[in-house]
């Protein structure tokens, strides 16, 4: 029967293997927006899968459904990968990652898309959000394999796209058409940090209101309607909700601390043609935060409210329209997958630490679409590099977290001698 010490041991001497699979990954530009390069990335996951025995399955998503939620991109191809493979008819873990990245963008010191080692880091776009999640867990499998762990039960590989603007298409996508519905266990392999499991994360409003007037020349103000002061209006109400908000938290750890809150900011203003014409026309774009006690269908009504008093107090009209949600979503501490992982990070770290997100990710597909609540978020990288220039991931945190995931897998699907 397989040990921890030989599971530790065959990652260990795949160090360079899993440093030329992550880099090779890192080189395709899966950039998102717009989602470009998703059938490359599709490809090289496929033949990735294929070669170590996986059954895998393209799961193309229709045009009509990605014009459903992102209309001025429904011309590229949405393609998520999903491999399976049974040792047998026991319980199923399913890992899953999204395969899309943020935009490289500028400030870079190294090529984005050509990854860079130096000493323990692997440089490049996606290191750390989150490539190298996908890699650890294929990885972990090989490994089982390779010291021929009893397994008893089946594995899920899935890596899906869009997460970076919302997962509609990548993985809730799959949990709408029934391909997570023989899950039992889920870990979505997201950057935490290999000595954190996350439960959960808040949730989020995007939205746009746009407030309209009547242009004039700005010498005969009086003749317009100025939609900026309309505006400013109600920005100034949206700014009164956030101090109330702020009063609204949660005992869930929320990392970082400061996050621990309800939160809403101004993240974008448009208005105006010339220096001298009254705008008709202003557009802003907010960003809603809830915490995990708080619900979608409330917070619109509470934005609709303040939509409200504008319109009473300015005598005007102001349009909302929705960019997407995600409701927040947890799971316990106790719950056997947590659990299991918990006391395998604690042979590395001493203990283990639950962390619920500051943001959303695709986990709330699992737990709120799927139903699934034995699902945690748990893999190499820090959020803090997320989206930034010079992107990095610590090869010895990669190393740590295949172990994890893989003596966690041998123990819920399997047996395993200690």
């Amino acid at each position: 029967m397989a040990t921890k010490r030989a599971i530790y041991d065959e990652v260990d001497n795949r160090r360079d293997e899993i440093v030329c699979l992550l880099s090779s990954l890192l080189e395709i530009r899966t950039e998102n927006p717009p989602g470009r390069n998703y059938r490359d990335g599709a490809a090289f996951l496929d033949r990735v899968l294929s070669e170590r025995g996986y059954d895998v399955e393209l799961v193309d998503v229709p045009e009509d459904v990605v014009e459903r939620h992102y209309p001025e991109r429904s011309h590229l191809e949405r393609v998520n990968v999903l491999g399976q493979k049974a040792f047998g008819d026991g319980p199923n873990i399913h890992y899953t990652g999204h395969y899309d990245v943020v935009p490289a963008g500028e400030d870079w010191t190294r090529d984005p898309f050509d990854p860079t080692i130096e000493d323990d880091r692997i440089y490049a776009r996606g290191a750390s959000d989150m490539k190298s999640g996908i890699v650890a867990s294929l990885v972990a499998i090989d490994v089982l394999e390779a010291v021929n762990a009893e397994l008893k039960g089946s594995v899920t590989q899935s890596m899906t796209v869009d997460e970076e603007t919302g997962g509609f298409t990548g993985l809730g996508y799959l949990a709408q058409e029934g391909h997570l519905d023989d899950t039992d266990y889920c870990v979505y392999t997201e950057c935490f940090d290999s000595s954190r499991i996350c439960l959960g994360h808040r949730g989020v409003l995007k939205f746009k209101v746009v407030t309209r007037g009547r242009k004039a020349h700005g010498c005969m103000a009086h003749d317009g309607t100025n939609a900026i002061s309309t505006m400013n209006d109600f920005v100034t109400r949206i700014e009164e909700y956030r101090t109330r908000l702020h009063q609204r938290t949660t005992d869930l750890p929320v990392t970082p601390s400061e996050s621990r809150r309800a939160d809403i900011s101004v993240t974008m203003m448009d208005a105006g043609y010339s220096e001298n014409v009254v705008p008709d026309r202003c557009t802003a774009t907010f960003y809603r935060v809830l915490v995990p006690t708080e619900s979608v269908a409330d917070v619109r009504n509470e934005i609709r409210e303040l939509i409200w008093e504008t319109e009473g107090n300015m005598d005007a009209s102001l349009e909302y329209e929705e960019i997407m949600f995600a409701e927040p979503t947890s799971v316990s501490q106790d719950c056997q997958v947590s659990q299991t992982f918990a006391r395998n990070i604690e042979s590395f770290y001493g203990n283990s630490e639950f962390v619920i997100s500051p943001g959303s990710d695709d986990q709330r597909f699992v737990v709120n679409d799927a139903g699934i609540d034995q699902c945690i978020v748990y893999g190499p990288g820090r959020l803090e590099q997320a989206h930034v220039e010079d992107e990095f991931v610590s090869i010895e945190d990669i190393l740590t977290a295949i172990k994890v995931m893989a003596v966690s897998t041998a123990q819920l699907i399997g047996d395993l001698d200690e």
